[in-house]
């Protein structure tokens, strides 16, 4: 122990005797370790963290499929009661929940939005968690309909919204103009289970009809709104529990065929189901790329900072030669020198969790497009500075154990015979393949760069189907303050009315769903003289409910048929438009008007197709055109009372939106009104436009770090080779060598290092690229991108070389001749 805190002390005294390379080298570990830490406490946040419960690495979730369909994180209430009583031997609790917006308001004040948890009545048990306040819902709660109108509200809602008042338990509220009780407050740091949302009220799951859920929900087994957990037993695992669960999904298929057939039920762990199940893994692909390419980044910084040590180990040789002289052990000189590289990497790491924490904090600011109340903490715990700190601890010891061992083989007489010329051969090869690496490693990043910043500039130019300009989007739901299916109905039609009369209105309709927005619904369809392969499941498809003058709005125009019309509602025959796509793929050589289809939830009524319109792009940027279909507000109303209205102006969407908004306030002052913006601004979200702009973000500044480090690599490889070179260079210029001769010399040596590292950039790139192939919308070996990106590169990089090479040509012969 003594020895060691000589070391620490005399190894702090070599680094503060040369505070220029302290200063880089820090600062280069800092970048390097910083983007790790940064990236990474956002994957802590999303993917690693668990949840604040008893025992959460017990918690399932629970996701069906029918066939090879796509899966889904929903089952029905008559299914998940099922799963329940037939599990008991595998989850020894399985709770059901149901988002929900709706408005709360206390004390006669204007009611405001919330999001809310509908939860069975063992869910607070299933999570073993205990109240801060009152009690939880009881297991005998929520069983039947409309009864058990009681809340509890999340903690930090208790503390902004009521200021942290202890006599809030039993406290009545109205909630969507309903009488509740608040009956207790859940733990601090619960934000429910749902993934990025914050959860601030949870009730009784049979209260899920007054949020505008079906009145049917809880006997419709084809109304799948319900989201299943469970605790494992603890002689249970997710394999015993997937078995288990196949057995029930077959009883379930044999028993319902008209709903449940090919059912299919698998267990996810918690932390592998965020943001919902998916077998794919995407959310856990994506993040370990862009770990890995933050990894990339601090590895170019090792490589710096090694190169930068070798150099000093190089002018440290005759020191170290000394020291074995005395009698110092080979590796005591070494831990000597491991022990510096190690203060070193430690002073990096607490420069980069400081960087780390700015860019979590930048990370955490990331605008979604929505009032939804968000949950982004990327805060710094214990696995995150476990992380920083041995990643600064690797990093010590990968940049110093080379110049180490080099520094400790030193031998007296030749070192002293060769007056620190004679073993730089060597080292330079060695850090001329350290720069080479660099080089390659830069480009890969920046081609990954390159490709997002150009999937961002062609996602910007694809053709969305609609208009997007002089568009303005406001959201409301009139069932918030107590509005039944009668009234917003009315309010939606003379809202309506009024809007499209004001100044400066070209148009304005409604819409349950917004293009590329977060609230969407889907159904399974059954479709007349149309029968799934028999490996394929009933099609899902996404569906949107329209008022009358919708496609004049959006500008999407109508290819055959006819639009919806006034008298299109519940009394009449059930009517829908579909896209192109729907057509092609169920109709592909047929006039699909007139044709019929059902939606699964909705078995009583044959929908017929009346219109055709353009393929618009509605649920992602990438990939080709899924099947849509529309259906009138005026026939789907009740349960549907959430609606956005969509206004399209002469003039900008931003100077309406007041006199918008006193429209709104006119005809229900209470009415909380959000999510208002501009169908151009309504466009950057995460199924948008949002995830190549964070894309290109992030691989633009892995690879700016990444170029820089490279360009000082190359310069610090030419630069020091040429002052080794610097009595050659008075040889060359005596026996008559030109300046041009001596550029020649420097700028090849340069010149094959880039070559190299291009070479070996290139091939890394493409194959990083491919990995990220399937999030990209330009091809992973994009020409364009290749080629730009290698070209800046490569300048820079000569650039780099250029500083030395002039240098060198400015060489006095005659102090040359006398060097060393």
């Amino acid at each position: 122990m003594e020895t060691l805190i000589q070391d620490i002390r005399y190894g702090a005294r070599m680094l503060m005797k040369n505070p220029g390379f302290l200063i880089v080298a820090v600062i280069t570990l800092g970048l390097g370790i910083g983007a790790n830490t940064a990236i990474f406490s956002m994957v802590d946040s999303l993917l690693l963290r668990p949840l604040p419960v008893q025992d959460p690495g017990r918690i399932a979730v629970l996701a069906m499929q029918q066939k090879n369909g796509a899966v889904q994180p929903a089952f029905s209430f008559p299914d998940y009661r099922d799963i329940q009583s037939q599990t008991s031997q595998t989850f020894s609790a399985l709770a059901g929940y149901i988002l929900g917006l709706d408005g709360i308001s206390s004390g006669g004040a204007k009611p405001e939005r919330i999001m809310t948890s509908y939860v069975s009545g063992d869910f607070f048990s299933t999570l073993e968690l205990k109240p801060v306040l009152g009690r939880f819902i009881l297991p005998s709660e929520g069983k039947t309909l409309g009864a058990d109108p009681v809340m509890v509200i999340s903690y930090s809602y208790w503390k902004t919204h009521f200021g942290g008042d202890a006599g809030i338990v039993g406290r009545k509220v109205s909630v969507d103009g309903h009488p509740i009780t608040i009956i207790g407050v859940a733990p601090e740091g619960f934000y429910g289970v749902s993934s990025l949302v914050a959860i601030q009220g949870y009730m009784p799951i049979s209260l899920a009809p007054m949020g505008g859920y079906p009145r049917d929900f809880m006997t419709n087994r084809a109304s799948r709104v319900v989201i299943v957990l469970g605790r494992l037993t603890s002689g249970a695992d997710i394999q015993k529990a997937n078995a288990s669960l196949a057995v029930v999904a077959q009883r379930l298929s044999q028993q319902y065929p008209d709903v449940d057939r090919d059912l299919g039920v698998k267990a996810f762990a918690e932390l592998r189901a965020r943001p919902n199940p998916d077998p794919n893994n995407t959310v856990l692909v994506v993040s370990s790329l862009f770990l890995g390419l933050a990894a990339l980044v601090l590895l170019l910084a090792c490589v710096n900072v090694a190169n930068i040590l070798l150099v000093r180990a190089t002018i440290r040789e005759r020191e170290m030669a000394i020291r074995a002289a005395l009698g110092a052990a080979r590796a005591r000189l070494i831990r000597q020198l491991l022990t510096e590289s190690i203060l070193l990497a430690l002073a990096g790491g607490v420069v980069g969790i400081l960087l780390g924490k700015w860019g979590s904090s930048a990370l955490s600011s990331i605008h979604l497009q929505t009032d939804l109340p968000v949950h982004f903490d990327f805060h710094f715990d214990w696995r995150v500075f476990a992380y920083a700190f041995l990643f600064a601890v690797l990093t010590g010891i990968v940049v110093g154990l080379v110049p180490a061992i080099r520094a400790s083989r030193g031998n007296l007489i030749a070192i002293l015979h060769a007056g620190g010329r004679g073993v730089v051969g060597g080292k330079n090869r060695l850090r001329s393949t350290l720069v080479v690496a660099q080089v390659g490693g830069s480009l890969m990043l920046l081609i990954i760069a390159g490709l997002f910043t150009r999937s961002l500039g062609k996602a910007q130019q694809t053709n969305l189907g609609f208009n997007p300009s002089h568009l303005l989007n406001m959201t409301m739901d009139p069932n918030e303050i107590g509005y039944d299916d009668v009234q917003y109905r009315e309010f939606y039609k003379n809202l309506l009315d009024r809007v499209r009369a004001v100044p400066g209105v070209q148009s304005a309709s409604t819409a349950s769903s917004v293009p590329l927005g977060y609230i969407n619904s889907g159904d399974t369809l059954t479709v007349e003289g149309y029968q799934p392969p028999p490996d394929q499941a009933a099609p899902l498809i996404q569906y949107n409910l329209i008022s009358q003058d919708y496609f004049v709005t959006m500008e999407i125009p109508m290819l055959t048929g006819r639009t919806f019309k006034s008298t299109d509602d519940a009394n009449t025959q059930y009517v829908g438009i579909i896209n192109e796509a729907m057509a092609k793929q169920f109709w592909p050589n047929a006039d699909p008007i007139g044709r019929q289809f059902k939606i699964g939830s909705d078995q009583k009524h044959w929908i017929q197709v009346v219109g055709v319109v353009k393929d618009a792009r509605f649920q992602g940027l990438r990939g080709p055109v899924q099947s849509y279909f529309f259906l009138p507000f005026l026939q789907q109303y009740v349960g549907n009372s959430l609606e956005t209205l969509q206004v399209r102006t002469l003039g900008t969407p931003e100077a309406m939106t007041p006199e918008i908004e006193r429209v709104v306030g006119a005809l229900a002052p209470d009415l909380p009104v959000f999510d208002v913006n501009t169908m151009s601004q309504a466009l950057n979200t995460l199924n948008g436009l949002l995830f190549y702009q964070i894309g290109a973000v992030l691989a633009a500044l892995l690879g700016i770090l990444g170029l820089v480090l490279a360009v000082v690599g190359v310069y610090g490889v030419i630069s020091y080779a040429s002052n080794q070179k610097t009595h050659e260079i008075g040889v060359r210029m005596a026996l008559g060598a030109q300046r041009t001769d001596i550029l020649k010399m420097i700028f090849r040596q340069g010149l094959f290092i880039i070559a190299i590292g291009l070479t070996l950039g290139i091939a890394m790139a493409l194959g990083a690229a491919r990995l990220f192939g399937s999030f990209l919308a330009v091809s992973p070996m994009d020409p364009v991108t290749y080629f730009g990106v290698s070209t800046i590169l490569v300048t820079v990089a000569l650039a780099a070389c250029y500083l030395p090479a002039r240098r060198a040509m400015r060489v006095d012969p005659m102090v040359a001749l006398r060097y060393e």
